[in-house]
């Protein structure tokens, strides 16, 4: 079971989480077009992932989970944002998120320490999730451009 408190802490201070995302893509070498994106659009893709990471985790399914990120696929190919720019971008806001988590999680029991590795876990497998299906939907656009 993902910690709720852990959860709200990160839907709670997405901004901190943003800016700490944004930093790492505004510094990141080979992307040239995910960083002529407007601090606006990139603030603002964050704060829905992070902000609703609670519905993410606990209530969506996969296949709720596959029908937005394909869409999110289909929206890159369209706005000519390459794939692996795409998939880079999304690596560094799981990294942003999990070191926000690693830097201001509170522990004091091993029960604490146990809720942020489950947490950990948790949001790893949901950046897999959304890596897989924004390919996913990427593809299924190209494809369709294609014919």
């Amino acid at each position: 079971m993902v910690s709720a408190k852990l959860v709200h802490q990160i839907e709670d201070h997405w901004e901190a989480i943003s800016g700490r995302f944004m930093r790492r893509l505004r510094a990141q070498q080979g992307l040239p077009h995910i960083s002529r994106l407007p601090d606006s659009e990139v603030t603002d893709t964050c704060r829905r992932v992070m902000h609703n990471l609670g519905h993410w985790l606990v209530s969506s399914s996969e296949a709720e989970i596959a029908k937005h990120y394909e869409s999110v696929g289909r929206e890159r190919l369209s706005a000519a944002i390459p794939l692996s720019e795409s998939v880079r971008a999304v690596q560094l806001l799981k990294d942003a998120a999990l070191d926000y988590v690693q830097d201001e999680a509170f522990i004091q029991t091993s029960v604490d320490l146990y809720a942020e590795e489950e947490l950990e876990l948790q949001l790893g497998r949901f950046f897999d999730l959304m890596v897989y299906y924004l390919v996913k939907g990427y593809e299924e656009a190209w494809d369709a451009r294609r014919h």
